[in-house]
């Protein structure tokens, strides 16, 4: 019984966080990055359509355009994929949660030097690496652009 509601709580969990919000920076928290670099990788970008396949192909299409390495496909589910970058050992993975009025990053997992030291239960990183902050900006300028593409 324990296990089940274990797995109902992740589950519901997941299902709360898998939704892209305006980016609020809380300026009380200790120990954490300029909000120039929090906005430059968490701020949500809004879509210009309605159409999730159409989104989801914009930020498909945003992975392969990220200036420098491309970011590879980790996986999917409702309302999210999941983005991978390995550059010399260091590997990051970057939840792309969408809907049909915003995209927004938020942090998943690193390994290697670009993991998240504050992370909020939103998924927003507070205090990263300098190089999470490159990499991951990358990424959120290819999807920008392939979005203002589709508007």
């Amino acid at each position: 019984m324990k296990h089940v509601l274990l797995f109902v709580f992740l589950s519901w969990c997941a299902v709360t966080l898998a939704d892209p919000a305006p980016l609020v920076i809380d300026k009380s928290i200790k120990g954490k990055s300029s909000n120039r670099y929090i906005r430059a990788v968490h701020l949500h970008m809004e879509t210009g359509t309605s159409d999730l396949n159409e989104i989801r192909r914009a930020i498909m299409r945003g992975m392969l355009q990220a200036s420098g390495r491309a970011w590879t496909y980790e996986g999917e589910g409702d309302g999210y994929i999941l983005a991978r970058f390995d550059y010399r050992g260091l590997i990051t993975v970057m939840r792309i949660e969408y809907d049909q009025e915003l995209v927004q990053l938020k942090y998943h997992s690193a390994i290697g030097g670009t993991e998240c030291q504050n992370l909020r239960p939103d998924g927003i990183c507070y205090k990263g690496a300098r190089g999470f902050y490159n990499y991951t900006l990358k990424l959120r300028e290819g999807i920008s652009r392939e979005l203002r593409l589709i508007s």
